[in-house]
């Protein structure tokens, strides 16, 4: 386990790929599999440095390897961690710097992956802009490894337990199998698992294991397997994108990339012309060196700028961000992690390193908090101060109109009027005011079925069955204060993400949509209720015809068949337009597009065609621009009401506020 320069350049070469791909070069749009090429190093530097020193001394001290594994990562990440908290506070709104915060403490733990998991598999906070604390997660993975592996393989050498190899190859193909289920099954929570990344640990750590005999191959041989695997790795940077499934069975390319590179520089009798040669030279040793401190600081500085300019910038001022971050890193690399890393302290000052600089993260986190919440108890106070009879009311809609209220938000959009002093729901927390059906009534992530629940009036004989996704979901308030009214009991069949165009899919959404069509139709409900989200920017065929599918599907047996029309939503996030410095209602105010219009105008037609009734839902978010008939401006406030909770979907306050209009407009189209 002498050192080796190559290595160093292999380092090199990941951290750049994460970075530039971070920074959205557009031949590097795969740029994560960086990532893969560090855990297939840290299994195989790990393991060896570990089977070195048993070799050496006839035993494995872990005291000693969690004592230098403190000193290597711990200090440069909490420096990290306080930095940028402080940068947040500074230069975020105080929600998203409450974020930051909350992230921070779970990476100060090392736990960043379980937690970013878990918000992976939250559909509505898919849409929420990056923690810049996200790339936490690869740490938290391999800490996860150091605080296992270790322990083990002293273990199974002190019982001289003689096929670590064949152990090492049945724990990685268990672990890979496991990595393409879950990749197929739930993306989110396999990109950030432990255990679907641990074969990529342990096919580093097999190399370690194997090392004495891939130092007999032939020098031919490590020069072929060094330039494959180079190229292995720059084909995964390049030919991946966000939309490639991963890690599953995709992460093969990089990682048996990484592995042939490592592979290589074991062989013998190495030439001027192998890989490990141009990895060793000077500039890619020294950004080698300082990889890790590059890797910490790239994301932060990248984040925070794009969320402090309130839009994306262009390639040249993020490769300006990241010459700027590398700046950082040599300079934290220089006097904090390298001078700490040659430090002899002993067991007792070590052993606290990590429960110090963690509490120091906590210490600043805590005084953060304290003066985020300030600033959101004053606008909760103002939010609780608006009075309902402020919201909008419309006794009497028109088809072909836009509500007086959102009339008169365009004209003050059109004069770029500052915000109201007092908006409802409070920014503090807008994607709290959404509904949320009760446990059991909505299969979450990876489930293609639920109980049947009957919601309103539950007892009645009346019925209407919700069939859709989280757009379905969000118009709940209004359809439930009707049918408590009017005594209708409603049956949802409603499963978030699953928008129209899924329906078709042998996937998830699929399963799920042929087990409510077949549920919903045995009720023979007096009224269905067809709501999804197509306002978007596939071309409208995709969502056009599974809609009139299923609405088709349906009348023949439900008397009523009622599609409710989609909204199209802001294109900034409602809580960083409603806070951005200098927000007006123009600047909060978004405009649909050709597209969602004319999916919009094809489906209430086709529904019209068909015999179905449509609720156009258009005028009751957006109205004409002065001077134009064809345009239509979607203001994110409405006479001191918030009406979206993210870019996607309405607050639960303005769908309360519109259950007059949304009863009169369900008759009409019940009833004509």
């Amino acid at each position: 386990m002498a050192h080796r320069d190559d290595i160093q350049g292999l380092r090199a070469v990941a951290v750049l790929l994460v970075a530039l791909g971070h920074a959205g070069v557009p031949f590097l749009s795969g740029g994560y599999v960086g990532v893969d090429v560090f855990f297939v190093l840290s299994g195989f530097l790990i393991t060896g440095i570990l089977l070195a020193e048993f070799a050496d001394r006839g035993r494995i001290s872990l005291s000693n390897f969690y004592l230098r594994r403190a000193r290597r990562i711990v200090p440069a990440a909490a420096l990290t961690l306080v930095v940028t908290d402080i940068a947040g506070h500074h230069l975020l709104n105080f929600v998203r710097a409450r974020e930051a915060v909350n992230d921070s403490i779970w990476s100060a733990l090392f736990a960043a992956n379980v937690h970013f998991a878990r918000q992976g598999s939250d559909y509505f906070a898919q849409g929420q802009p990056p923690s810049p604390f996200l790339h936490f997660w690869s740490l938290a993975v391999e800490e996860q490894f150091y605080f296992v592996w270790p322990s083990l393989l002293a273990l199974l050498l002190a019982f001289r337990f003689r096929r670590l190899l064949i152990f090492l190859v049945v724990v990685g193909a268990a672990s890979l199998a496991w990595s393409i289920h879950l990749t197929a099954a739930s993306p989110a929570t396999a990109y950030f698992s432990t255990f679907a990344r641990a074969w990529e640990l342990a096919l580093g750590a097999a190399l370690a294991v194997a090392a004495p005999h891939l130092r007999r191959a032939p020098g031919r041989v490590g020069l072929a397997c060094g330039w494959l695997g180079l190229l292995a790795i720059g084909y995964a940077a390049s030919a991946y994108t966000e939309s490639t499934s991963f890690p599953g069975s995709a992460a093969l390319v990089p990682a048996a990339g990484a592995a042939l590179v490592i592979g290589a520089g074991l062989a013998a009798r190495q030439t001027a012309l192998d890989v490990g040669r141009v990895l060793a030279l000077a500039p890619f040793r020294y950004l080698g060196d300082r990889s890790y401190a590059f890797y910490l600081w790239h994301w932060p500085v990248l984040i925070l700028a794009t969320e402090y300019a309130g839009r994306g910038l262009p390639l040249g001022a993020r490769l300006g961000l990241l010459a700027f971050a590398f700046l950082l890193s040599v300079t934290s690399y220089r006097f904090v992690e390298n001078p700490i890393r040659g430090m002899k302290p002993t067991l007792r000052v070590g052993g606290l390193l990590w429960p110090a600089t963690a509490t120091a993260v906590a210490l600043v986190a805590v005084i953060i908090l304290v003066s985020t919440d300030r600033a959101a108890a004053r606008l909760d106070a103002a939010a609780a101060a608006v009075h309902p009879a402020q919201l909008v009311r419309a006794s009497q809609p028109v088809k072909t109109q836009s509500l007086d209220a959102v009339v008169a938000a365009v004209r003050q959009a059109e004069r770029g009027a500052p915000l109201p002093s007092s908006v409802t729901p409070s920014p503090s927390n807008l994607r709290g005011d959404f509904y949320t059906f009760p446990d059991g009534c909505s299969p979450g992530p990876g489930k293609t079925s639920s109980k049947i629940c009957r919601l309103g009036d539950a007892r009645s004989s009346k019925t209407i069955v919700v069939i859709g996704d989280s757009h379905a979901e969000m118009w709940m308030p209004p359809i439930l204060r009707m049918a408590s009214r009017d005594g209708w009991a409603v049956v949802p069949f409603v499963k978030p993400r699953c928008i129209p165009r899924s329906w078709t899919s042998k996937g998830e959404c699929g399963k799920w949509y042929r087990w409510a069509t077949r549920r919903a139709s045995g009720l023979r409900p007096d009224v269905t209720l067809v709501i999804g989200s197509w306002m978007a920017v596939w071309k409208p065929p995709r969502a056009i015809e599974p809609v009139r599918t299923l609405a088709a599907t349906m009348k023949r047996v439900s008397p009523g068949v009622i599609v409710v029309g989609d909204v199209p939503g802001q294109k900034r996030d409602p809580t960083d337009c409603l806070l951005a410095r200098r927000a007006t209602m123009a600047t909060c105010t978004s405009e649909a597009t050709r597209v969602q219009l004319s999916t919009n105008r094809t489906i209430a037609a086709n529904a019209r065609k068909d015999g179905i009734g449509f609720v156009d839902t258009l005028g009751w978010f957006c109205a004409h621009p002065r001077g134009s008939s064809t345009r239509y401006l979607c203001p994110l406030i409405v006479n001191k009401t918030v009406t979206c909770v993210d870019r996607g979907h309405i607050s639960r306050t303005y769908g309360l506020e519109l259950a007059p209009e949304f009863r009169l407009a369900f008759r009409r189209a019940l009833f004509s």
